[in-house]
């Protein structure tokens, strides 16, 4: 299952207002979605564009349809691996609303 198209809008709006215009120079939010699951991304450029470097990106959570509900999960300490979160939610902007101080604060 794709993740819907209405869902994918919302959450582009969301990345969008995460952060202050002055700050977009030097990171930006963003999301990567395949199948059922969104992966929202820490952005950041390159040290030295001269070189054709692309963007670098840290995963900072992950959204994932389960049956009629979305299931947040967080990167373990170190980053190895996907923890869940609960409870889950109908609505997936509920669970971006709890890792948005977070999402903020990272820069």
């Amino acid at each position: 299952m794709a993740v819907p198209a209405e869902i994918r809008t919302r959450v582009t709006d969301w990345c969008a207002q995460c952060l202050p215009a002055e700050e977009r120079e030097r990171r930006r939010i963003a999301f990567t979605a395949v199948g059922d699951t969104l992966t929202i991304l820490d952005r950041r450029p390159p040290a030295f564009p001269e070189l054709g470097a692309v963007w670098s990106s840290v995963p900072l959570a992950r959204l994932r349809a389960e049956q009629d509900r979305w299931v947040l999960f967080v990167p373990s300490v170190g980053g190895e691996r996907w923890e869940r979160r609960e409870p889950a939610a109908a609505d997936p902007l509920e669970l971006l609303a709890r890792i948005e101080p977070a999402v903020r604060g990272a820069g």
